[in-house]
């Protein structure tokens, strides 16, 4: 699976959310988590597009396992709406799978 494949359903599921008992303004809350979270694995890999690749042949959809920390950034950040997320109480798993694709780090080729 790529993260371009997560739909709304299964967002919902991870969140063990029902849609017909939500409001448009929640799902569209969901929706915005939706973009923050690709927004913060984005930050974090600095991989810069989901589907297409990037001016150094890269995208967050070349990496399945990254649908891992997807899920659980968002699940986090549902749970938790009255905090702010920090890098150091992020799940460990997560942590582990984006560091892995952090390509921020290194420089790219010309």
């Amino acid at each position: 699976m790529k993260i371009s494949e997560i739909t709304m359903e299964m967002i919902l599921c991870q969140l063990r959310e029902n849609e017909a008992a939500l409001s448009a303004d929640e799902l569209a809350y969901i929706e915005a988590l939706k973009e923050a979270t690709i927004a913060y694995i984005k930050d974090w890999t600095g991989i810069k597009e989901v589907s297409t690749p990037d001016e150094n042949g890269r995208m967050l959809d070349n990496y399945e396992d990254l649908v891992y920390p997807f899920m659980a950034i968002i699940s986090f950040m549902y749970d938790n709406r009255q905090m702010t997320v920090d890098r150091d109480k992020i799940n460990p798993i997560a942590a582990s799978a984006l560091n892995l694709h952090s390509f921020n780090l290194v420089e790219d080729k010309e």
